[in-house]
């Protein structure tokens, strides 16, 4: 009988493109972008996409500023304020905006998922704001059961709109089996392995307790690949209804035709009736169309994928080029980039 052979997380994940760093996934792309910016004669071409949001939204933008465009129903209760302000002074404002604990808190100027985080008291938000220098958005914590990623496109003179993507998000979860310990359960999941300090620091009371079968723990409440959530692929839920409601949504976004909706919604039927809904961010052009990430997603079906959002990008920027909405220059993408590098 022949035995699978199981290697290591540091070698097995070169089998799965999902767990490849992102430049190097993201290489080969980078021929097919030069060849847009060639035929657009703009190294800067995908920037007039999105007017509204900063280059486009491909790095840099206000995430409460576009927001706040949405219509309030659709949206978190939440404010932004410097990572220096006072414990008492944020709590103040939480009271004002009638927010209580848990919260979400994350730098309002920030992409892929990095530094955010479920705070559920007072302690806790001592520890996020330690060390940072930022502006920091603050939401109230939506514990609606199903988390999505939606791409709605929308062409600014032709007004053709779709979705192209829709990725399920299923949490880093581990469920015991009344043999292992905590963190036995922790270790032996792929997707934990690069969190396990993380983890062991944030469950060290469980840590070494052996979890009774059928006991399940969400070991991470946020919704982000690199903080260990699998992505599923979510199209077969495309189709006209779905794509009215994201219609409705974007109406007030006046400068918005291309990203992703990262929502939470009480179910897949109020999702069809456009309630329950809650955005908790937008993206722009550096919105990645996240289904592709599904474990079962061919590699050379990705890039088609990603091609295809590419081109979109593409023809959405010349449809507003036409009428006169002009590229940024290389040198102000470049600018901007060391000064988010380097002069924070």
């Amino acid at each position: 009988m022949s035995r699978k052979i199981k290697f290591p997380f540091a070698i097995s994940k070169w089998f799965h493109f999902e767990f490849w760093p992102f430049w190097f996934f993201y290489l080969p792309m980078f021929f097919y972008g030069f060849y847009l910016a060639i035929k657009a004669r703009s190294l800067a071409y995908f920037t007039p996409a999105n007017p509204s949001m900063r280059f486009g939204g491909a790095f840099g933008m206000d995430k409460m500023g576009i927001l706040h465009l949405l219509d309030k129903k659709y949206i978190p209760k939440g404010f932004v304020v410097h990572s220096s302000l006072l414990q008492k002074e944020l709590k103040d404002l939480m009271t004002e905006h009638d927010i209580d604990f848990p919260i979400v808190c994350k730098p309002n100027v920030g992409e892929r998922g990095i530094g955010v985080e479920k705070i559920d008291d007072e302690t806790d938000v001592e520890s996020f704001l330690k060390d940072k220098n930022e502006e920091i958005l603050v939401q109230e914590f939506i514990d609606f059961p199903i988390e999505l990623g939606v791409f709605y496109h929308r062409f600014p003179i032709s007004e053709k709109d779709g979705i192209t993507s829709v990725v399920r998000k299923e949490f880093l979860s581990i469920t015991g089996n009344g043999k292992l310990k905590f963190s036995e359960l922790v270790k032996a999941n792929i997707r934990a392995n690069s969190r396990i300090s993380y983890l062991k620091n944030k469950y060290k009371s469980k840590w070494n307790q052996i979890i009774p079968s059928g006991i399940s723990y969400k070991l991470e409440p946020i919704g982000n690949h690199n903080r260990g959530t699998k992505f599923l692929d979510g199209n077969k839920l495309i189709n006209d209804k779905l794509v009215s409601v994201f219609r409705e949504i974007s109406k007030p976004l006046d400068g918005y035709n291309y990203g992703r909706f990262d929502l939470k919604v009480n179910s897949i039927e109020d999702l069809y009736e456009g309630k329950n809904i809650k955005v908790i961010e937008l993206n722009g052009t550096n919105s990645e169309p996240a289904h592709i990430y599904d474990p079962d997603f061919p590699l050379f079906k990705a890039y088609k994928e990603i091609i295809k959002h590419m081109r979109l990008i593409y023809d959405i920027s010349m449809e507003n080029r036409q009428l006169g909405i002009q590229p940024n220059t290389f040198k102000e993408i470049m600018t901007a980039l060391y000064k988010r590098s380097f002069q924070k």
